[in-house]
């Protein structure tokens, strides 16, 4: 089965997560992490991406710029926030950060992977 593999350009864990709630209420425009800014909203994940991942025939997985080190596919000069595609253990950067950054919208980032799912 294919595996989508996003990586935030954030922290994890709770104390993280309300810090970048709080960035991204008091100053979205310098928040670092457009992955998470999309797909997430003041309330959490927003709707149309849970649907999307619910609904697609691959597995997900998230990360955070603090478990790189755990992921040898990345390169230590890869930009976050990014996707990656697993297939069969060869994994590809299918989004990254320049295009990630580029999205103004959840819904640019789902026509974009499913461009390789189909």
């Amino acid at each position: 089965m294919i595996e989508l593999i996003f990586i935030y350009n954030a922290k994890s864990g709770i104390g993280n997560a309300f810090i970048d709630w709080a960035h991204k209420i008091i100053s979205p425009k310098t928040y670092d992490c457009n992955l998470c800014s999309i797909t997430y909203n003041n309330l959490g994940k927003e709707i149309k991406w849970k649907e999307f991942l619910n609904n697609i025939n691959a597995h997900s997985r998230f990360y955070y710029i603090d478990h790189l080190k755990e992921l040898d596919f990345v390169d230590k000069k890869t930009e976050l926030p990014c996707v990656f595609i697993n297939e069969k253990d060869e994994f590809k950067l299918i989004i990254n950060s320049h295009e990630m950054n580029s999205f103004d919208n959840v819904d640019q980032l789902i026509s974009r992977l499913k461009v390789f799912l189909d």
